[in-house]
């Protein structure tokens, strides 16, 4: 198992919970800094061509939803719907206060 790994390697004693916490942390502190640069939800797209819909086969006439999925992808990540920014109750709960008070105030 990967936490394993981890834990042989960085002297860790972390348990998968431990590993994903980490994860979400990183993945919030990532997007973080992305907004701190200045993206935005608006840069939050696909290209063109995955937005077409496809003239065959079984999934002719379908294209994806994306606004629909980012809604729920922001909702289940804990990030704010207008700017695509980690909420500031996910980074606290994340221990990320100081991230919280940088993008929020």
């Amino acid at each position: 198992m990967q936490v394993d790994l981890v834990n042989a390697a960085c002297g860790y004693e972390w348990t998968l919970e431990d590993m994903m916490r980490s994860g979400e942390r990183a993945w919030n502190l990532k997007r973080a800094i992305n907004n701190r640069m200045g993206l935005t939800a608006a840069n939050d797209k696909l290209p063109k061509a995955l937005l077409e819909p496809y003239k065959e086969g079984g999934s002719e006439g379908f294209s994806p939803d994306l606004e629909g999925m980012l809604f729920a992808y922001y909702e289940t990540r804990g990030w704010d719907k207008e700017s695509g920014k980690p909420l500031r109750e996910k980074l606290v709960e994340l221990g990320l206060e100081d991230v919280a008070q940088d993008l929020w105030g």
